[in-house]
């Protein structure tokens, strides 16, 4: 399989005789030009995961903002009931 997929490979590929050159020869880019592409969409995708996972966070946070505030009112209102069943038995 492999001996196959290189002689589909151009005669001229074959004969390049560093890796930059072979590159060039099958993308039209030198290896420094790929590797700095690949280093830009890797650091686009890291903003993105970290964008999403800040957005995660902030609805978490909200989601548990709100139940906080829902338990502290059922605590007063529990609190209020203890005072009012105390002084009634008194």
């Amino acid at each position: 399989m492999k001996a196959v997929a290189l002689q589909l490979l151009p005669r001229d590929c074959m004969a390049a005789q560093d890796f930059n050159q072979f590159l060039k020869d099958i993308f039209g880019e030198s290896a420094n030009r790929l590797m700095n592409f690949e280093s830009e969409q890797t650091k686009r995708l890291m903003n993105k995961a970290h964008e999403i996972a800040r957005e995660a966070v902030k609805d978490d946070l909200a989601r548990l903002t709100h139940e906080i505030q829902e338990l502290r009112s059922r605590v007063a209102v529990l609190e209020a009931e203890r005072v009012q069943a105390s002084a009634e038995q008194v």
